[in-house]
């Protein structure tokens, strides 16, 4: 998810044997003896994933995916741990607009004040940093999971919303090695279900909102093998599916005065507060 790497975590799964009957003298070691081993191994990791949760997942991610264009504004909370090994919780509020497969416009603004605009169009990325009169662009690939991909490794700034853009979201479920439905729940006045999952290194929990429109309304990632084990949280009270977005949406127009810089991103300097990215 973002700092949540996408990645394809291999599945467990047993295969099927082709055994070719031959005699067995009485020196051979015999060869098939792990295989219920194995299989009892393979059952028990199946037991982690509970099915319901799983199903619950895959209804709101094969929902997510069908929609042609969408409309999100977020509330973000996430933890920084200091070097002096404190733990500061900031907050930032954005919208992103996006449609498939190559047109996305974010609008971020952070608890210091900073204010991040960000354009993409299928060919192009742009961002600008608003506060500080700013932008730097440059060539993108053509969709938007390869634009996604491309800018994971480039961002200073966690991206763990981004897995909720990808047209394919079946990584979701295949890095899950552990899967429950915690219960019913709310989340704005919204009925959801509650889910939790385990991953290798991180856990993250999502909330899916009952009914015809199951979209995420919550997540929650904690990144169990950094220090301080800190939290991301976003809470997405707002989701639209609109038949259409202005054409202007995605063309990006630098800012009046704005300059331009010649990296794609600039590292962010420490906050008076505490660095934060």
């Amino acid at each position: 998810m973002g700092s949540l790497k996408r990645f394809l975590m291999g599945t467990l799964c047993l295969l099927g044997l082709l055994i070719l009957v031959q005699p067995v003298s009485a020196g051979d070691e015999p060869q098939a003896v792990a295989e219920p081993q194995a299989a009892e191994a393979a059952a028990e990791a199946d037991d982690l994933r509970d099915p319901a949760a799983l199903a619950e997942l895959r209804r709101a991610t094969d929902f997510l995916m069908a929609l042609p264009r969408f409309r999100i504004r977020a509330s973000v909370y996430y933890d920084v741990i200091q070097e002096d090994g404190r733990q500061l919780q900031f907050e930032k509020q954005g919208e992103i607009f996006l449609q498939r497969p190559d047109r996305i416009f974010a609008d971020v603004r952070l608890d210091d004040g900073r204010w991040r605009q960000f354009w993409y169009d299928g060919k192009t990325v742009n961002i600008a940093e608003r506060s500080k009169n700013i932008h730097a662009g440059g060539k993108a690939p053509a969709t938007i999971d390869q634009m996604l991909d491309m800018l994971e490794g480039r961002l200073k700034d966690p991206m763990p919303l981004s897995d909720l853009l990808y047209s394919d979201l079946r990584p979701l479920e295949e890095r899950a090695e552990e899967a429950d439905v915690v219960g019913d729940s709310t989340v704005g006045g919204r009925p959801c279900v509650h889910l939790a999952f385990r991953g290798e290194t991180v856990d993250w929990q999502i909330w899916v909102e009952k009914g015809a429109t199951p979209f995420v309304r919550k997540l929650v990632i904690t990144y169990r093998e950094q220090p301080g084990t800190p939290e991301y949280v976003a809470v997405l009270d707002v989701w639209e599916t609109p038949e259409r977005f202005a054409d202007d949406r995605f063309t990006f127009v630098a800012p009046a005065g704005s300059q331009l810089i010649n990296v794609l991103v600039a590292a962010p300097p420490p906050s008076e507060r505490g660095d934060q990215p």
